[in-house]
């Protein structure tokens, strides 16, 4: 029966889109902050990463944001070689990403939105870069609670 626990995992069987749909909750109220977790600007990107994390392992619905941000980047040219702010690589939008968590002033919604979007950059710019260590701790948190 799928009801089981799985071998190590904290919460039991939550599997990918369980984990996709929990984290989606928490995130979207913990940002509005009107009950008893009120998330900040970097525990909400944070949960966003993650969230976005479990999405690219849901599938189903849960691609719809990996395949907004890809169609967003490929309308930017990015990783063309010709687009309007002339050859910008994936890892530029990584490192773009990093700056403007480091040095924007964030709220609990663009923290949030940041992490979401990071969490489909980064992976996007390779297992072998800087930007897959994140990633990898994402997915890890993932594993341990069930997903």
């Amino acid at each position: 029966m799928y009801l089981a626990a799985a071998d190590g995992a904290a919460f039991g069987a939550l599997g990918a889109g369980g984990a996709a749909l929990a984290m989606t909750v928490l995130l979207v109220l913990g940002v509005k902050g009107k009950g008893r977790v009120s998330l900040k600007d970097n525990p909400a990107m944070i949960c966003g990463f993650v969230a976005s994390t479990a999405f690219s392992s849901a599938g189903a619905i849960w691609t719809r944001p990996e395949q907004i941000t890809s169609q967003g980047l490929t309308g930017l040219g990015v990783g063309t070689g010709n687009g309007p702010f002339g050859n910008v690589g994936i890892g530029a939008v990584s490192l773009i990403l990093l700056f403007f968590m480091l040095c924007w002033e964030l709220t609990p919604l663009r923290g949030a939105i940041l992490g979401l979007i990071a969490g489909i950059v980064w992976p996007a710019a390779g297992e072998a870069t800087l930007w897959a260590i994140p990633c990898e701790l994402g997915a890890a948190v993932l594993m341990m609670v069930g997903g």
